[in-house]
């Protein structure tokens, strides 16, 4: 059975509105708001160091605090986005609506952050590196390792078998995959802009960034429920349980 486009999308849209969607969403929304206040703030001081304190007397969300403080702000915050990213993926892929799903907060976090961080780097230079050869293969190798979180987060994978395995799972389903990634990225990228012109046209200078806030945790969020979506529906084609083990039923989540 083929990826189903249609109701990959649609599914994604119910976990993601859901009790525990708002909950996540509503912490994605905190941490955005404080996280674009300590980069106002750092952007802030340095120019403010530099001889252009008039240019950020318009910056809106700035903090009364030092330049390494809202550094050591950033970095934490980072943290907590990654941690926030590994209980996203767990509670889409399991479809867990109205509670989370056993060991979603604490299994393995520090591990599958480790590999996450490692993996992402991993992943964006083979994206970049594919771009840079006539664009194509940089396309092929976004679309053919999608899943490398997911198997991190919710199969317990080092972030190498992650890779391997998310390339087998996309096999046969490579173009339907690519086209559900280009209308989420595609739609993504119009509803910003949209919402960015209107802010920027319609709202003071003090609030211009409100939109930006209010929609990239959203976007941000029901892009990771697409995944998971596309991620259970495969795996299921595929032969294979939700939340199944690795194949030696043992964690591998190590580096």
């Amino acid at each position: 059975m083929a990826l189903r486009i249609g109701s990959t999308l649609q599914e994604a849209g119910y976990r993601l509105f859901s009790r525990t969607g708002a909950i996540l969403l509503a912490a994605f929304f905190a941490l955005m708001i404080g996280f674009q206040a300590l980069i106002n703030t750092i952007v802030a001081i340095s120019f403010t160091r530099l001889g252009f304190g008039e240019a950020t007397a318009a910056l809106p969300l700035t903090l009364d605090i030092p330049l390494s403080v809202a550094g050591a702000g950033v970095a934490v915050g980072s943290v907590v986005s990654l941690y926030l990213t590994i209980v996203s993926f767990r509670t889409f892929v399991a479809g867990a609506r109205d509670s989370f799903p056993d060991g979603a907060f604490t299994r393995n976090v520090p591990l599958a952050m480790v590999n996450v961080l490692v993996g992402g780097i991993v992943y964006g230079l083979l994206v970049f590196i594919g771009s840079l050869l006539l664009l194509i293969p940089g396309i092929f190798a976004y679309v053919v390792f999608i899943f490398m979180m997911p198997y991190i987060i919710v199969e317990d994978r080092n972030f190498v078998a992650a890779l391997k395995e998310s390339y087998r799972l996309t096999e046969g389903d490579r173009v339907a995959l690519f086209v559900l990634l280009f209308i989420v990225i595609a739609v993504a990228t119009f509803v910003g802009g949209v919402v960015g012109l209107i802010g920027a046209l319609a709202l003071p200078q003090s609030a211009t960034q409100l939109p930006t806030v209010v929609i990239q945790p959203l976007v941000s969020l029901y892009s990771t429920a697409v995944i998971a979506v596309a991620f259970e529906q495969l795996r299921e084609t595929d032969g294979i349980p939700p939340s199944a083990p690795s194949e030696d039923g043992k964690p591998t989540t190590a580096l």
